[in-house]
Protein backbone atom coordinates (compact mmCIF):
# COMPACT_ATOMS: atom_id res chain seq x y z
CA UNK A 1 0.00 0.00 0.00
CA UNK A 2 1.47 3.27 -0.88
CA UNK A 3 1.78 6.62 1.43
CA UNK A 4 -1.74 8.13 -0.71
CA UNK A 5 -3.49 5.05 0.01
CA UNK A 6 -2.31 5.23 3.29
CA UNK A 7 -3.64 8.79 3.60
CA UNK A 8 -6.58 8.05 2.26
CA UNK A 9 -7.42 5.08 4.27
CA UNK A 10 -6.67 7.75 7.19
CA UNK A 11 -9.37 9.87 6.13
CA UNK A 12 -11.86 7.02 5.60
CA UNK A 13 -11.15 5.82 9.54
CA UNK A 14 -11.58 9.57 10.37
CA UNK A 15 -14.81 10.61 9.00
CA UNK A 16 -17.96 9.71 10.35
CA UNK A 17 -19.97 8.09 7.60
CA UNK A 18 -17.37 7.74 5.12
CA UNK A 19 -17.13 4.68 2.55
CA UNK A 20 -13.98 5.65 0.46
CA UNK A 21 -11.47 8.64 -0.04
CA UNK A 22 -9.09 8.51 -3.38
CA UNK A 23 -6.66 10.69 -5.35
CA UNK A 24 -6.88 11.12 -9.52
CA UNK A 25 -4.32 12.71 -11.48
CA UNK A 26 -6.18 14.94 -13.84
CA UNK A 27 -3.49 15.05 -16.86
CA UNK A 28 -3.47 10.94 -17.21
CA UNK A 29 -6.35 10.34 -15.37
CA UNK A 30 -4.59 7.98 -13.16
CA UNK A 31 -5.67 6.54 -9.60
CA UNK A 32 -2.88 7.91 -7.42
CA UNK A 33 -4.51 6.39 -4.60
CA UNK A 34 -7.39 5.01 -2.51
CA UNK A 35 -9.10 3.25 0.15
CA UNK A 36 -12.55 1.92 0.42
CA UNK A 37 -14.54 0.30 3.06
CA UNK A 38 -17.01 -1.61 0.78
CA UNK A 39 -13.72 -3.55 -0.91
CA UNK A 40 -14.60 -2.38 -4.96
CA UNK A 41 -12.70 -4.31 -7.18
CA UNK A 42 -9.16 -2.76 -9.30
CA UNK A 43 -11.69 -2.04 -12.35
CA UNK A 44 -14.82 -0.49 -10.34
CA UNK A 45 -11.91 1.69 -8.60
CA UNK A 46 -10.68 2.57 -12.15
CA UNK A 47 -13.83 3.49 -13.81
CA UNK A 48 -14.87 5.62 -11.04
CA UNK A 49 -11.26 7.42 -11.49
CA UNK A 50 -12.26 7.99 -15.45
CA UNK A 51 -16.05 9.65 -14.32
CA UNK A 52 -14.02 11.37 -12.19
CA UNK A 53 -11.88 12.62 -14.43
CA UNK A 54 -14.59 13.28 -16.76
CA UNK A 55 -16.53 15.58 -14.61
CA UNK A 56 -13.42 17.78 -14.61
CA UNK A 57 -11.41 17.74 -17.48
CA UNK A 58 -14.08 15.58 -19.97
CA UNK A 59 -14.77 16.87 -23.66
CA UNK A 60 -18.07 18.75 -22.42
CA UNK A 61 -15.97 20.34 -19.29
CA UNK A 62 -13.92 22.09 -22.06
CA UNK A 63 -16.05 22.81 -24.18
CA UNK A 64 -18.48 24.87 -21.43
CA UNK A 65 -14.75 25.92 -20.34
CA UNK A 66 -14.44 27.63 -23.97
CA UNK A 67 -17.97 28.45 -23.85
CA UNK A 68 -16.99 30.69 -21.07
CA UNK A 69 -14.10 32.25 -22.27
CA UNK A 70 -15.86 33.39 -25.69
CA UNK A 71 -18.80 34.92 -23.89
CA UNK A 72 -16.36 36.82 -21.13
CA UNK A 73 -14.07 37.55 -24.07
CA UNK A 74 -11.14 36.24 -22.38
CA UNK A 75 -8.41 34.81 -24.32
CA UNK A 76 -7.86 30.82 -23.94
CA UNK A 77 -5.37 30.13 -21.00
CA UNK A 78 -5.67 26.99 -20.20
CA UNK A 79 -7.52 27.70 -16.86
CA UNK A 80 -9.97 24.69 -15.84
CA UNK A 81 -13.00 26.27 -13.86
CA UNK A 82 -14.51 23.41 -11.93
CA UNK A 83 -12.64 23.20 -8.68
CA UNK A 84 -15.09 21.55 -6.53
CA UNK A 85 -18.44 19.48 -6.85
CA UNK A 86 -20.71 17.66 -4.78
CA UNK A 87 -23.08 14.81 -6.24
CA UNK A 88 -25.76 13.10 -4.67
CA UNK A 89 -26.73 9.76 -5.44
CA UNK A 90 -28.67 7.35 -4.15
CA UNK A 91 -27.10 5.99 -0.92
CA UNK A 92 -24.11 7.94 -0.74
CA UNK A 93 -22.48 12.04 -1.15
CA UNK A 94 -19.77 12.74 -3.29
CA UNK A 95 -17.43 14.94 -2.35
CA UNK A 96 -14.50 16.11 -4.94
CA UNK A 97 -11.79 18.90 -4.63
CA UNK A 98 -8.68 19.79 -7.15
CA UNK A 99 -5.31 20.03 -5.52
CA UNK A 100 -2.26 20.43 -6.37
CA UNK A 101 -3.21 23.87 -8.47
CA UNK A 102 -5.69 21.44 -10.48
CA UNK A 103 -3.27 18.58 -11.30
CA UNK A 104 -5.07 16.12 -9.22
CA UNK A 105 -8.42 15.53 -7.59
CA UNK A 106 -9.04 14.37 -4.48
CA UNK A 107 -12.62 12.52 -3.74
CA UNK A 108 -14.60 11.28 -0.43
CA UNK A 109 -17.56 9.42 -0.33
CA UNK A 110 -19.54 9.12 2.12
CA UNK A 111 -23.11 7.46 3.45
CA UNK A 112 -26.26 10.07 3.35
CA UNK A 113 -25.95 10.07 6.74
CA UNK A 114 -23.10 12.38 6.98
CA UNK A 115 -23.82 16.16 7.41
CA UNK A 116 -23.08 17.72 4.22
CA UNK A 117 -20.79 20.25 5.43
CA UNK A 118 -19.06 17.92 7.94
CA UNK A 119 -18.32 16.12 4.98
CA UNK A 120 -16.38 19.46 3.28
CA UNK A 121 -14.84 20.09 6.29
CA UNK A 122 -13.57 16.47 6.99
CA UNK A 123 -12.16 16.81 3.18
CA UNK A 124 -10.61 20.28 3.05
CA UNK A 125 -8.81 18.95 5.88
CA UNK A 126 -7.34 15.76 4.84
CA UNK A 127 -5.63 17.82 1.69
CA UNK A 128 -2.96 19.11 3.65
CA UNK A 129 -1.97 15.51 4.11
CA UNK A 130 -2.49 14.50 1.15
CA UNK A 131 -1.32 16.90 -1.62
CA UNK A 132 2.41 16.50 -0.44
CA UNK A 133 2.25 13.32 -1.80
CA UNK A 134 1.04 14.07 -5.07
CA UNK A 135 3.63 13.87 -7.73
Amino acid sequence: MGKIDDACKEVVNQVDGAVACGVVDLDTGMLLGIHNASQYTQTMNEVVAAATMDMFRGPNIGRIEKMVRSHRGVPENSEHYFQELHVTSTHNFHFAKTIRGGKAVMMLVTKKTTNIGMGWAQLKAAIPIVEPLVP
